[in-house]
Order: C-alpha cells, then structure tokens, then sequence
C-alpha cells in the first residue's frame, strides 16, 4: 500500500497566509488579515479577466505538509499540494480539481470565483491574479520588473505565516529564485516548478469556510491525468479519449448550451454586452420553425463532414437555428415589405456592404444580395423548397397585417429562402469547426453559439435572437 510521500513542512500560528511572488507576499502582509473565504467577482481588465486579491487568507493553525506532484511521463516536478496536518490528501486534492482545476483541461470545473466556487469552499487564483501582472509593492520589494528576453520557463511563490512574512521576504530575496525551495524555513516555504509557466493557484477551506486548510499549485504543463503525488501511483484524473468524455458527459446530463460560455466572450470587441431586453426577439413557437429536420438533413448531407446532430440535443439545436433564422426576419426583413417596390431595390437597402473593398474577402451581404436576386445554380439535393418557402411566407404574413407587398412575390420569397439556407450552412460550417475544437463531429448548441459569436458578421444579423441569449431553446 502506498501513502503521499511529505517533502517539507512548517507551522502557521498567526491563523492566517500570505501567498505569491516577493512582493504579493509583502503586499499581503501589508493588508488586512482577511476573514474566512470571502466573494470575489472576476473582472474584465482590458481582453482578461482577473480578481482583485489581497494575497492574505485565514488558515487553520498547526502543521501544514508540502508534496510534490510528479508528472510520470516527463518524470518531472509538475507542482506542488501544502495541507493541513488534518486534511485527507487525496479527498482534497479530487474536489479542489473537480471545483477548479486546470483551465487547460477539460472538465475542470469553474475557471473563475463564482457561487459554486464558494459553495464547495475553495478560492480560484489565474495567471493575472498575481505575479509580475500585480505591481502592488513591486518598488518597497525591489524585485526585477519582468523582462520577456530574460524569461526563463519555471514558476513560484511563497506560502508563508501572516506574522513572518515580511521576514521571509527579505530572506528569500537574498536566496536565487531557484534555490529558494531547498531552504527548509520554520513558518513558510517556496514552491518552485522549474519546466513550466503560468502560475495558478487553488486554496481549499475547512467546512465552515472559515479557514484555508489546503492549497494546489500548479501551471500550465502541469496535465493532470498523467500527475500523480509523490510516493503514489494513480494519477490524479482519469485520463479519456476525446470520444468517452463526449459519452459521458451525454449520460451525465451535461449542458451543451454553451450560455456561460457566451457570456465570458464578451470581451470580443463587436460583442459588447447583451443587447437590452426591448431589443430581443423572441422565443417563438414550434409550429412556426422555418426549417423541418428533414431540412436540416438535407444541409447536412451536402456539407459532406460526417457532421450530425445527435440525441437528446438534436431538437435544442434545431430549435436554436431556427431561432436565429426568425429573429433575423423580424429585425431586418419585415420592414422590407411595403418600403420597396422591387426585389432589386429591396436587396441593395439590406446589404449596404455587398461591394467588398479592393483586395477584401467578399462580404456577408455580398452573398446574401446574390441569393436573393439570383437563382441558384447548384440547389440543395432533397431540399423541399416550396414547402419551406410556404413556411417562411407564412411566418411573415403572420406579422406584416396586409399580404400586399414583396412577401406575396414568389420569386422574393424563393431568394429570400435562398438566402437562409446559406445563412444556416454557413453557421453550420463554422460550428463545425468549433465542434473539432472539442474533437467531436456532432454539432451542439455551444457550438452555434460560440461560431456564431466568433464572427463579427454572422453575430451582427443574429445578435437580436433571445433564444441565443438565455438558451431557452
């Protein structure tokens, strides 16, 4: 039988620690001692997102253990787990990584402090909490300011009693960064990961949430699944193929809508925030869905990927194409049908930026003002045209008042059904390019939603969908 191996030790008294590179540490000596484990939101900091820490927490009193965290393909130090005297290693160590663990694996929990990081207790610090990216006592220590051409591939920081900190900084200060782990120190000790980059930190809280009694240390070559605890032989995740953790996550209930992770794309410049409630459209109903799945089969089949959707989530992303293609009618095609006389001259009005620049790709509204006053030469195999042409007409009728007007012209209502079909291919080409990202070949929600976020064109004419917004599909 065998047991994590203690590599060093030493002894809180102040009932609480300060964390971090040189001058966190000085920084979190110089503020209030903090008082359990308390809320802190992520912010948006230019493109990043971070939290404002003080690098002090209330820890339980006694003995903490060091042990390494070995990576048994590379047979390299790969980060380093401190506990408490009390705590269950091994119990620990699962919940911090199934709360938040590496945000470069996959199901790793939450990446940033939220309400579910409270509730299991344990406090999140990113690569842009501390470090050179936090100046805070950056001149009282005199540390070096980062320099990029001196950067050499390791990580550290310290763990160190509230009461001594200020004493050990100025030890450690005098000691070179990469030997400062081998000095055994009373009331601290360094952490340091040579081989690696990106510092990410995991503090583990008693119970009550009172007291820290645990913390992970890890960066970004730091892989989990081949990471064991020295003097153990199991790896600390198990490890899946791409195609076990997509059945899984089916089995399990997972949430493909992808809303949380359209929320944290907000830093993409032609996103912004979420447009106001009277601006969105939506949700409608389902006798009113342009497109069948019949339809959706026959899209499918001429992209030529082997992509699919798949059960129980092949309705939810129907649903949420459809929904896009409706508010997208609501917003820009309704105010079409009295305004213009011609097809032509209702084409030009919604596509301004048909004409591409000179050496720029062709634009969005190039191939819309195409499919729209142009037959198409090469029509979708299978495609029932006249029935989804039935259906988009209907649909507009049901909201202009008087069939007068384009929506009564056939052969607008043809290219104004050309122009969907293209519009839910393309969608459909760039969620499957996002749907590799995640190694799979079914398209999910996430997948539309992220593809239809990443590019700035496609989100300008489908933003105004709620069904896109709050995933209520």
């Amino acid at each position: 039988m065998t047991f994590p191996r203690v590599h060093a030790h030493f002894t809180v008294h102040s009932g609480h620690l300060c964390y971090g590179e040189l001058h966190n540490i000085w920084q979190g000596a110089l503020a209030e001692p903090s008082s359990g484990l308390t809320a802190v939101q992520p912010r948006l900091a230019g493109t990043v997102m971070t939290h404002k820490l003080d690098h002090n927490v209330s820890a339980q009193n006694g003995t903490w253990n060091a042990f390494q965290l070995i990576d048994t393909n590379e047979t390299r130090l790969a980060g380093w787990f401190v506990a408490h005297e009390s705590v269950d290693v091994l119990q620990e160590v699962d919940k911090i990584l199934r709360v938040s663990g590496s945000p470069y694996e996959e199901d790793s929990g939450s990446k940033y402090n939220n309400e579910k990081t409270m509730k299991e207790g344990v406090l999140v610090i990113n690569r842009y909490d501390w470090g050179h990216y936090d100046k805070r006592a950056l001149d009282v220590v005199g540390e070096d300011e980062f320099d990029p051409s001196t950067f050499a591939l390791r990580i550290g920081a310290g763990l160190v009693d509230y009461a001594e900190a200020k004493a050990e900084v100025m030890f450690w200060k005098n000691v070179p960064e990469d030997h400062r782990a081998e000095e055994r120190r009373p009331h601290g000790l360094w952490l340091d990961v040579p081989q690696n980059e990106y510092s990410f930190g995991r503090f583990g809280f008693d119970d009550e949430q009172s007291a820290a009694r645990s913390f992970l240390f890890f960066g970004v070559q730091t892989v989990f699944t081949r990471t064991v605890i020295a003097g153990m032989q199991q790896p600390l995740r198990k490890y899946e193929t791409h195609e076990e953790r997509f059945q899984r996550r089916l089995h399990e209930g997972f949430d493909f809508r992808g809303v949380e992770t359209l929320k944290m794309m907000a830093v993409r410049p032609w996103v912004g925030s979420n447009p106001a409630d009277g601006d969105l459209l939506g949700p409608h109903t389902n006798d009113e869905r342009l497109f069948q799945e019949a339809d959706f089969a026959a899209l499918l089949e001429r992209n030529a990927k082997n992509l699919d959707f798949v059960d129980p989530w092949r309705d939810r992303v129907e649903c949420l194409l459809n929904e896009l293609l409706m508010s997208y009618l609501e917003r820009y095609i309704l105010p079409l049908d009295r305004s213009f006389a011609t097809i032509l001259s209702a084409a030009q009005a919604l596509t301004p930026q048909r004409a591409p620049q000179q050496n720029e790709r062709r634009t969005l509204d190039f191939y819309l003002f195409q499919y729209l006053t142009q037959a198409d030469e090469d029509p979708i195999p299978d495609w029932d045209a006249a029935a989804v042409a039935a259906r988009v007409r209907a649909f507009l009728f049901s909201r202009s008042g008087e069939h007068l007007g384009l929506f009564s012209n056939d052969e607008f209502i043809a290219g104004l059904c050309r122009c969907l079909a293209w519009l839910i291919e393309e969608v459909l080409e760039l969620a499957s390019n996002v749907a590799k990202d995640s190694y799979r070949s079914n398209i999910m929600p996430v997948d539309v939603r992220i593809a239809v976020c990443n590019d700035a064109e496609v989100f300008s004419i489908f933003k105004s969908s709620r069904v896109y917004w709050d995933g209520s599909e």
